[in-house]
This record gives structure tokens, C-alpha cells and sequence, in this order.
């Protein structure tokens, strides 16, 4: 792979900045077709979106988001789709609305670092933004000094569910983004997702249900925290009954159960994911409910891998509420399974370009039950992933291809590449840019 050219990597900045998604598109694909480095790439496009940003804004930055995706799809995507990923999330960068001049940054502030994370906390508890940037970003360096950062950043977002716990899922997939660029520009990065923090809609219901059952109950975190016994047969079963409590306080108390037990709380979170994935089978239409849920379970397993606190076992208290709905009954659709493997690939690939769920759902189901390559699988529809407009769809599916990709690693459950094929089928699809750029980078 070669050093990309720092005079395109410029270029593409500033037409991020400006907002001219052809031009950008057109600098990245440059520098990728002369083997550049697509991190590089990334790189500059998260600078130029992130220092361009409208002041009063409250709207999500899923561009980040899809930039953060495009990353973590790198290992999963073979060499012909790991440029297009790069290019939907470059499209998607330069096409939001940008500030015409850089906002200038925000004064940072140094200090004793458990000090300051507790201030930050504080100040996006009460809408602080100017606070609570110059604290949360001041202590964004290195090492312990970081993961405190990272620990109160999630605190504060898993509080706060507002606009669906949206903001849970933009501040990880930043912070990962951040880390998959070895946190190069860290502050800049992450600021549009502090700003989305403090400023998004919100909504502290879930986390007060949550407080009063665990101080009702003198709940002790650090203790549940540290289980190790993974989820059993009949402790799926009881979870499921428990994400289909009547109540928060009865889902928050059926959480509470299961720890009790001795289950990991991330054995916990994988399930919520598995979950999770059943409830999108169900849901009707191009619903991104379902998909929403998903992300943010995904979401609060990684901080439950990332933190050190004791408070970390909430993540799995508040995935648990924010996909809290009935349990779901999953049609069972079959399918002829005489078909090579080969031939089944291609068949769902069909099935989800034509937009059948039901039979992209089916041909999953069958192609993972007949033993063939869950690899070649996950491979197949994270490039049907990356051939759609991240234009016409705000950088789903990237996201929900590598989320679904980086829960089946970890589970084996095949509900979840079920999950990403029928979201896929259902959503409406534009690969014409894709096409185009397939053809320039001679795939």
C-alpha cells in the first residue's frame, strides 16, 4: 500500500469542508486507485466534515458514524469492496449541510483528569455544550488520561436516550473511528459527536427507571460486573421473556436476575444483539427501528469491553430497556436446499437487489444451516452493503453490516446475517454511483 499524496489528501479535506460530494468522491478515488492508504483517506474526510460544522446543529452525525463503519469493515471486505465502503462514507461526509468557515476550537482544559471527567459528566447532564467540549476534549491525550475520557463520554450518553439512543451509538462509532485513526486529530473527531451529545434530544427516563430499581435493591455493579459464566440454553429463554417485560422497572428487575446468576454482562449484551436481530426479522417494511435497536445494543457491548468502572454494568440495564418490546414470532420460510454454495450466494444476492426480503431471509437461513462458509457469507452482503448510496440512506447499511458482522464473530447466531439480509432487502437500493466507481477502479 502506498503513502497517499498529501497534496490530494488537502484536496479531499477541503472538498469535504465545502460540501461537494462529487468533487470529494473524485480526490478519493484517486488516491485509492494509486493503492493509497484508504485510512488516510478516511482521515481527511473526518477533518473536513468535523471542522465544518453548523453551529446550533442537534442532528445526529452520521457521517461520522459511516466513516467509523468503512473502518471496521476493512478486514471483513475483500480487496474489491474495501475501496467502495471508503467512497460511500467519503459521499456521505461531504454531503451535509457545512459551516462556510471553520468554527474556531473550543478552550481546552487540564487538570486532574478524574476531576475533570466527573465536571464533564456534569455538564452535559445540565446542557452545558461550551463546558462540556473544552472539559471532555481537554482530557483526550493518552493512555489512562484517555480511556477516563472514554468511560465518561459513555456514562453520559447512556443516560441520556434521547432520539432513540442515537446518541450512544454516534459517540462509540466516533470514539472507534478515532481509534481505528490512532487517534490522530482526536479532538476534532470527537467534537461533533460531544456536540450531538449535549445538544440532541433528550431523554433520561430509561436511566432514572434504571436507578430507582438497582438503588432499591442496593445493587453492587462492581461485584456483577466481573461474572464470567456465558448464557445457557434456558437463560436465552429467560431473557427473551425478560425483553418483553410489561414494564422498565420489571425489565430492569429481570436484568438484574440474570446477573445475579453469575452470566457475564457482556454474554448478556451478546444476547440483547441476538435478540435484538429476531425483532428486525418481524418488523414491516424498511422500518429503521429495528435497525436503530440493533446499533445501540451493538453499541453498549463495546463499552461494556472498553470501561473499567463499576458503572459499566449499566449498558447492559439500558440496551436491555431501550429494545424492550413484544417478544417476536419468526415465520419459518423454506427454501430448496439442493443448490451448491455457490448458487445459494447468488441467490440471495438476487433476492436482496430485488428487494424480496423473505426470500433473502429464507436463502440465509438455509445457506448457514447446511454447514457452508459463514465467512463467504458475511463477505457477500457487506459488499451488497457497500454497493448502496450512503446518500439515499444516511450510511445504514455500512453501519448495520459491520455491526451484524461483528456480532456474528463473537455469536454464531445466525438471526443476526438473517437480520442484515433482510434490512438490506427491504431498504430501497441505489447502486449507480457504486457501479460507476467499480468500473474506475477497474473491479
Amino acid at each position: 500500500m502506498a503513502e497517499a499524496d498529501p497534496a490530494l489528501l488537502v484536496e479531499l479535506e477541503a472538498e469535504v469542508g465545502a460540501g461537494h460530494p462529487d468533487r470529494a468522491c473524485e480526490a478519493a478515488l484517486t488516491i485509492l486507485t494509486a493503492h493509497g492508504s484508504p485510512f488516510d483517506v478516511l482521515h481527511a474526510a473526518a477533518r473536513g466534515t468535523s471542522s465544518r460544522l453548523v453551529p446550533g446543529s442537534r442532528e445526529p452525525p452520521h457521517d461520522l458514524a459511516a466513516l467509523a463503519s468503512a473502518a471496521g469493515l476493512q478486514p471483513i471486505l475483500g480487496d474489491r469492496n474495501r475501496a467502495l465502503a471508503v467512497l460511500q462514507a467519503v459521499a456521505l461526509a461531504a454531503s451535509g449541510p457545512k459551516n462556510p468557515d471553520a468554527i474556531p476550537p473550543p478552550i481546552l482544559v487540564r487538570g486532574d483528569v478524574s476531576h475533570l471527567g466527573r465536571s464533564a459528566l456534569l455538564a452535559a447532564r445540565r446542557g452545558d455544550l461550551a463546558e462540556a467540549e473544552s472539559l471532555f476534549l481537554g482530557i483526550v491525550k493518552e493512555g489512562a488520561e484517555r480511556r477516563q475520557a472514554g468511560d465518561m463520554l459513555f456514562r453520559a450518553a447512556l443516560e441520556d436516550l434521547g432520539d432513540s439512543g442515537h446518541k450512544l451509538t454516534v459517540v462509540v462509532q466516533a470514539w472507534r473511528l478515532a481509534e481505528a485513526l490512532r487517534f490522530r486529530d482526536a479532538r476534532l473527531l470527537l467534537r461533533p459527536a460531544v456536540r450531538y451529545l449535549v445538544r440532541g434530544e433528550r431523554d433520561r427516563g430509561h436511566s432514572e427507571s434504571m436507578l430507582a430499581v438497582l438503588g432499591r435493591e442496593w445493587v453492587d455493579l462492581e461485584a456483577l460486573a466481573g461474572n464470567a459464566r456465558p448464557l445457557g440454553d434456558g437463560d436465552r429463554e429467560t431473557l427473551a421473556a425478560v425483553l418483553a417485560a410489561v414494564s422498565p422497572e420489571a425489565c430492569v428487575e429481570g436484568m438484574l436476575s440474570l446477573l445475579r446468576d453469575g452470566i457475564a454482562p457482556t454474554s448478556l449484551a451478546d444476547g440483547i444483539v441476538v435478540e435484538t436481530a429476531k425483532r428486525a426479522l418481524v418488523a414491516e417494511g424498511a422500518s429503521l427501528e429495528p435497525a436503530h435497536g440493533l446499533l445501540f445494543a451493538h453499541a453498549a457491548r463495546f463499552v461494556l469491553t472498553f470501561s473499567r468502572t463499576g458503572e459499566r454494568g449499566y449498558a447492559v440495564f439500558l440496551a436491555a430497556l431501550r429494545c424492550r418490546s413484544p417478544a417476536p414470532r419468526l415465520p419459518i420460510v423454506r427454501v430448496s436446499e439442493t443448490d451448491t454454495e455457490e448458487a445459494t450466494l447468488r441467490t440471495i444476492q438476487e433476492e436482496v437487489e430485488a428487494q424480496r426480503p423473505a426470500g433473502a431471509v429464507a436463502h440465509t437461513r438455509g445457506y448457514l444451516s447446511r454447514g457452508f462458509s459463514p465467512k463467504r457469507l458475511v463477505e457477500t452482503l457487506a459488499g451488497l452493503a457497500v454497493m448502496d448510496s450512503s446518500l439515499a440512506n444516511e450510511g445504514h447499511p455500512l453501519a448495520l453490516a459491520e455491526a451484524c458482522a461483528s456480532a456474528y464473530a463473537a455469536t454464531n447466531a445466525p438471526e443476526l446475517l438473517m437480520a442484515l439480509a433482510k434490512l438490506l432487502a427491504a431498504s430501497p437500493r441505489d447502486d449507480a454511483a457504486a457501479t460507476a466507481w467499480s468500473a474506475r477502479l477497474g473491479l
